[in-house]
């Protein structure tokens, strides 16, 4: 095994958890070892282990490097593997440490690294190369839009969603240290300017070097930093947008859960100021009696379709669901955070079951600052990270894995003008006062109608972008401001992307388009799933908001239908005569 001896920053190592508060150094490997904690101590497993394990991806040499605070003694062996598999809460506790592989054994080398404020001496070694397909995302565009086949999920069954890099100290059959973590997180930690972030930022003083040999101190050191990891990334969200008010903070890192079918935290308690409800799902024929069926009648694998028709739809996958639910809170920061937990149990269960199940294939979540126009998007590992009685903080260290997707930046193609998307489906989930529980220009006191210049940006999307981080565009969101689309503008803002090629549309009862490019090929139809109330004119045509005399005779020659055809002519061709784009206000 190579034995690198390197400098690193007491405080920077305490906060990345590569180093214990207080411990001696030793410059060469002791002759036994320690007494080793409990093997229930936390000061074993996980980031805060008391031996500094820390696991780093180095992109440069394709391989990972295993942190100790002092060198192994020699009754000791490093394990280590990386893999595909599945990450869980639980996972790290339950690795099987004596089934891992010795590390490489290479001659040592030594080198100094120097980071943050103070040193210590700290010893790495190396690992395994890391196989390039383990650095490419599993959830492409066909996941997002519920275009999932039956094979797909067999592939994810079976090899699990997480690249996956594990390591442990032991010697004999005692298990020293043990760390599971994703070769994201790892590979986020060779970038000196994101570990210890939180606690430096705190302290008043930031790493800030792209030069992870000579780090320097600065201030808000993680914008302008590719972040591979949803750890570090919903650290940064924090920083800007503030806590997340469905996960009370526990610790430093760590942070109770959230049940989004009884709208408590994990463990049972109220959340101030939370609003949120089940998205109602009904059908109707013309006249309004209720033709809901007693089971679902239109199920396949992998999809969270329920019935043939129903009254509204859902607009991202054209399903009718029973069972989502929609959670929002304000903190006092001013920002909006708004949870949606969506495709609930499988496609064999019950409709009973469907509405009580607290399983969520799909559980996202927006965090939107209306005042700075700051914006986070968050998802789940769909059909892996589904334990919706149990929602975890993004920025939870140990156990955010048991949830959430590393950063993707396909949210912004469909929202693309602003943060929150309203559809007559998912506006039936209401406030206790009435309006809809997805914060909504006009009905709440911040988010205002015709405020075509407020802000709107994703977090740190330049960089992101620059870096094509989950192997996605992070398009800098555009909007649409020709004259001809006036009468739609004057409330609200037209953005570009794959959202423009059906929204816009099916708001007056038109189809979509077919996107070909984005999103698992969407022929653009929905009128298919309209239940006989639903495709009356009525109920079709939910933009304006008031129709003020317009009839399914006249609408035709009305300021909207112009409108959204020349919306739906730059939708299908963005340079076609008469389209004027422009940046949305906010980077």
């Amino acid at each position: 095994m190579v034995g690198l001896r390197m400098r690193l920053s007491s405080t920077s190592l305490l906060l990345a958890g590569a180093l214990a508060a207080g411990a001696a150094m030793f410059n060469c490997a002791p002759e036994a070892s320690e007494e080793p904690p409990s093997i229930d101590s936390a000061a074993i497993t996980g980031t805060k282990n008391h031996m500094g394990l820390r696991l780093v991806y180095d992109k440069e040499t394709s391989r990972v490097r295993a942190t100790l605070r002092r060198p192994l003694a020699e009754d000791e062996k490093l394990r280590l593997q990386v893999r595909r598999g599945r990450l869980s809460a639980q996972s790290q506790q339950e690795l099987d440490c004596m089934a891992l592989p010795e590390a490489p054994a290479e001659p040592p080398s030594t080198a100094n690294i120097v980071v943050g404020f103070l040193t210590e001496l700290a010893t790495v070694y190396l690992g395994p190369f890391v196989d390039p397909s383990l650095l490419a995302t599993v959830y492409d565009e066909r996941w997002i839009m519920q275009h999932v086949t039956p094979k797909m999920l067999e592939e994810l069954t079976t090899r699990g969603a997480d690249s996956i890099v594990e390591a442990c100290v032991v010697a004999g059959d005692e298990v020293r240290a043990r760390v599971q973590t994703s070769i994201a997180y790892a590979w986020d930690q060779s970038d000196p300017s994101l570990v210890g972030h939180s606690l430096l930022a705190a302290g008043g003083g930031n790493i800030a070097s792209n030069n992870p040999i000579e780090a320097t101190n600065h201030a808000n050191t993680m914008i302008g930093r590719p972040i591979r990891s949803m750890e570090k990334y919903a650290e940064l969200c924090v920083d800007e947008l503030g806590e997340i008010p469905f996960f009370p903070k526990l610790a430093d890192g760590s942070y109770d859960t959230f049940d989004c079918r009884d709208f408590t935290t994990g463990s049972g308690l109220p959340i101030e100021g939370l609003e949120a409800a089940m998205i109602p799902q009904s059908q109707h024929d013309a006249s309004g009696n209720d033709t809901t069926p007693a089971e679902c009648d239109d199920t396949a694998p992998g999809s969270a379709n329920c019935w043939k028709t129903c009254d509204h739809p859902d607009w991202r996958s054209q399903t009718c669901e029973p069972g989502p639910t929609v959670a929002s809170a304000r903190n006092a920061r001013g920002t909006h955070w708004t949870l949606l937990c969506r495709s609930p149990g499988d496609s064999t269960d019950s409709l009973a079951s469907r509405k009580a199940t607290k399983v969520f294939n799909d559980i996202a979540m927006i965090g939107h600052n209306p005042k700075t126009g700051k914006t986070c998007f968050f998802q789940n590992k769909l059909h892996e990270g589904k334990d919706g009685g149990h929602v975890t903080h993004p920025a939870d260290v140990e156990r955010a894995r048991e949830i959430w997707d590393n950063p993707k930046g396909y949210c912004g193609s469909c929202h693309s003008a602003d943060a929150f998307i309203h559809s007559p489906w998912i506006d039936q989930a209401k406030r206790s006062d009435g309006t809809p529980i997805v914060p909504m220009m006009g009905k709440h006191h911040d988010f205002e109608v015709s405020w075509l210049s407020s802000p709107y940006s994703i977090v740190n999307r330049e960089a992101m972008s620059n870096a094509r981080v989950g192997d996605t565009d992070w398009a800098k969101p555009k909007q649409l401001v020709s004259a001809e689309a006036a009468a739609c503008l004057s409330c609200h803002r037209i953005g570009d992307g794959d959202g423009i090629k059906r929204f816009p549309m099916w708001s007056v009862g038109e189809e979509g388009i077919a996107s070909t490019q984005s999103f698992g090929n969407s022929d653009g139809t929905i009128a298919h799933r309209y239940s006989a109330l639903g495709a009356k004119f009525e109920s079709t045509h939910w933009m304006p908001p008031r129709l003020d005399g317009l009839t399914e005779a006249t609408f035709p020659l009305s300021d909207y239908a112009k409108a959204v055809a020349h919306i739906k002519k730059c939708a299908t061709n963005e340079d076609a005569h008469g389209c004027v784009w422009a940046d949305v206000p906010g980077e």
